[in-house]
């Protein structure tokens, strides 16, 4: 177990996501013999040491050798991956300096994980010195964790020959929101910074016999929802840290790059007495004489190396050096100039090392030099065995690729063919553009019978521009059999709504549908919610599912409703009654019924004379069968009940009974008559047996005055009074 150091403080965002590409060069300045492998040239990781492991939640890793993971240990190449870019930071996965393999350590996904490649190698005597060169781009995930929590990515040299880390050996890389050169991505998850391709160089002197220890290590966060990884590159160029310092045959110019990744630059002659320069280049021309020694003076960024001094000679080499460029190229923005192709440096001397960069003194890579997407001018450094260089620059013109609108489908009914040279489908676009039709979308099989297509399938039109800047679309043909078409012409009244007409009711159930009001079905589509309100022609367009459409004429037929008012009737009184025939208007389009409910289920019998209160109904119907139910409200207020006073039951056939006029409008009436004394001689339900003289026993009463009671309806007040019975 071994404490990591406390490098991830200054981290108060979410996520340290750290993603670092670094480049590494072992300078042997006598020898040029670099260790094996220690740039992955075999593309394997032979001679390397792979490790995984965890880290704790107190920030403890610890490792143990393993074969290499094929998840967290992934070897890339240029030739297989140089197009590929971070997604992250939008940077390529291959180092930018020309590199053939790079290696991913780690992977994107959190878990406690830990991952480590090392590689030991013993330190030749030479004359000069060993520098360690990283080219990295970094990208950093910030969760809100304690310092000793974060994920983290070091680089050390550890120097086992005396059982310590080297200080201006060993780098830690952690981000923030402020950290210098870093940025905001936009792409994945939030809260990500990264930092696009740097360099940094270490120089290690007085390492003579001494074995080294390269320890690169990832892991994620403790607590294991945030992630880290990176990626290794190591460059095979064994050389003197102070490049450019070679002139070759032809060559009369120099430029002496000094170690990348350093804050301060300053070049002397080699007693000091005159500055010559404060970039990281120093451009020499004519080339001083050979042998002439200059001196570098570097100084690092804090916590980042040690100020150091360098010293370089300037040699002659007799080695062929023919350096040709292309100074002006046109290209499109797809797929993008590649700037390291063969004919950019056709006539140049065989087997030179190329490096690209965007500015004049060489301190910003071309992060994908083989697809550059934006005019500028960028510069070409050539090297080659001898240490000889030269840079020169290439204007390039980046030109954006014709924009074409065609449609991306088309569909036809078998016998049609489909036309692909038809100028409408290419209408409205630039009128320069020549058109070539194509098989696959790589454009190698020519489609010989545009015009003419009897198949479904997928092609592809190119529209070129006069520059040779073409955009390439595919446009897919479908011609099938024509779906079952069946058109209904619905009938309804007053209105209808589209979705319950069913006009294509009984046609290919797996087609669609739609419905237009002009017959190319192109112009005016009709909603699902459109509601007719009158008589409409229309045009269904029934499509198969192969696309294939079928265009029927319909028509929807809008009959209108009964139009008529009906007016309430006058209130009445029992015993009159009321007309409902008379409250309606007379209408020779349409017929009356009456019912005694809305729903016009019940039948009202004699709606000539109504002899009761309430709700009844009219129901009209016109000739097309459209009807319209509307309410008449009858009122008939109740009869006044006055019986008769006086009656003589004596059997003559002359007022024998007491009559009580209009009670039999009222059937459920209760009737009781009464002694003085009260004692109830008489009863009926309803006056169905009207009262003779006789009690409720038979006999008949005697002459007098009796007491009655009538309540003929429960909404009306009793109706109470004498009536004498005389003989």
């Amino acid at each position: 177990m071994r404490r990591v150091k406390k490098i991830c403080s200054i981290l108060n965002n979410p996520f340290i996501l750290l993603r670092i590409v670094i480049t590494y060069c072992w300078i042997n300045s006598a020898s040029g013999q670099c260790p094996p492998n220690i740039g992955f040239e075999k593309g394997s990781f032979e001679n390397w040491v792979s490790l995984k492991g965890i880290i704790n939640p107190s920030g403890n890793i610890s490792m143990n050798i393993v074969s290499p993971d094929p998840e967290n240990h992934v070897i890339l190449s240029a030739d297989k991956d140089g197009k590929l870019l971070d997604e992250y930071g939008g940077f390529p996965v291959i180092s930018p300096n020309g590199s053939s393999y790079s290696v991913k350590l780690g992977m994107s996904a959190g878990g406690r994980d830990a991952h480590g490649l090392n590689y030991t190698f013993t330190v030749p005597k030479t004359s000069g010195d060993y520098s360690i060169i990283y080219n990295y781009a970094v990208v950093l995930e910030n969760p809100t964790h304690q310092p000793h929590e974060q994920p983290l990515f070091s680089v050390k040299v550890f120097n086992v020959t005396d059982n310590k880390y080297e200080s201006c050996g060993s780098f830690q890389f952690i981000a923030a929101a402020d950290l210098p050169g870093f940025k905001l991505s936009k792409a994945g998850r939030p809260n990500v910074y990264y930092k696009d391709w740097a360099p940094i160089t270490l120089k290690l002197p007085g390492f003579e016999d001494k074995v080294l220890r390269l320890e690169f290590t990832i892991n994620d966060c403790t607590l294991g929802g945030h992630f880290g990884y990176a990626y290794i590159d190591i460059n095979e160029n064994c050389t003197t840290p102070i490049t450019g310092n070679v002139f070759c045959t032809d060559v009369t110019n120099l430029t002496l790059t000094a170690p990348y990744g350093f804050q301060g630059y300053r070049w002397f002659t080699e007693d000091f007495s005159t500055k010559l320069g404060e970039k990281n280049t120093l451009k020499l021309n004519p080339a001083p004489p050979q042998g002439t020694r200059l001196a570098l003076e570097i100084n690092p960024f804090p916590n980042q190396g040690c100020l150091d001094t360098l010293y370089t000679t300037i040699t002659k080499s007799l080695d062929p050096f023919v350096f040709n460029v292309t100074s002006d190229i046109d290209a499109c923005k797809m797929p993008g100039l590649d700037l390291t192709h063969s004919d950019v440096t056709k006539g140049s001397t065989p087997n030179m090392t190329y490096t690209y960069f965007k500015d004049f003194d060489e301190s910003v890579f071309v992060t994908n030099p083989k697809a550059i997407v934006n005019s500028s001018t960028y510069y070409i450094k050539a090297s080659n065995k001898a240490g000889c260089t030269d840079t020169k620059p290439v204007n390039v013109v980046i030109r954006e690729n014709p924009v074409i609108r065609i449609p991306t489908s088309i569909a036809e009914c078998t016998p049609n063919i489909v036309n692909l040279r038809d100028p409408a489908l290419v209408a409205g676009n630039r009128s320069d553009l020549t058109y070539s039709f194509w098989e696959d979308v790589n454009t190698i099989q020519p489609l010989l019978n545009a015009s003419a297509i009897t198949k479904t399938g997928t092609y592809f039109i190119q529209a070129s521009d006069p520059f040779k800047c073409f955009t390439t679309q595919a446009i897919n043909v479908s011609i099938t059999p024509p779906p079952l078409a069946v058109v209904n012409n619905p009938l309804a009244c007053g209105s209808l709504a589209l979705f319950s007409a069913n006009i294509a009711v009984g046609s290919d159930p797996s087609a669609s549908v739609s419905y237009w009001t002009d017959g190319t079905a192109t112009v005016n589509r009709l909603p699902e919610s459109h509601l007719f309100t009158n008589t409409t022609k229309l045009f269904v367009k029934i499509t198969s599912i192969g696309g294939c459409s079928v265009i029927r004429p319909a028509t929807v037929t809008i009959h209108p409703y009964p139009d008529f008012t009906v007016v309430d009737p006058h209130t009445v009184k029992i015993p009159k009654t009321i007309n409902l025939t008379t409250t309606v208007p007379f209408s020779q389009n349409w017929i009356y019924t009456y019912w005694e409910d809305s729903a016009a289920t019940k039948t009202l019998f004699n709606p000539e004379r109504i002899i009761k209160s309430g709700k009844y109904f009219v129901k009209a119907t016109s000739n097309e069968g459209c009807t319209v139910v509307q309410p008449i409200n009858v009122t008939i207020d109740d009869a006044d009940i006055l019986p008769s006073n006086i009656f003589s039951p004596n059997g003559d056939g002359i007022n024998d009974y007491w009559l009580i006029p209009l009670i039999e409008y009222y059937p459920e009436s209760t009737i009781e008559i009464f002694t003085r004394n009260g004692q109830s001689i008489y009863r009926s339900k309803g006056y169905t047996r009207v009262w003779d003289g006789r009690a409720n026993d038979g006999n008949i009463v005697p002459v007098g005055v009796y007491y009655y009671l009538i309540k003929a309806s429960p909404r009306l007040k009793p109706v109470s009074g004498t009536v004498t019975v005389i003989y």
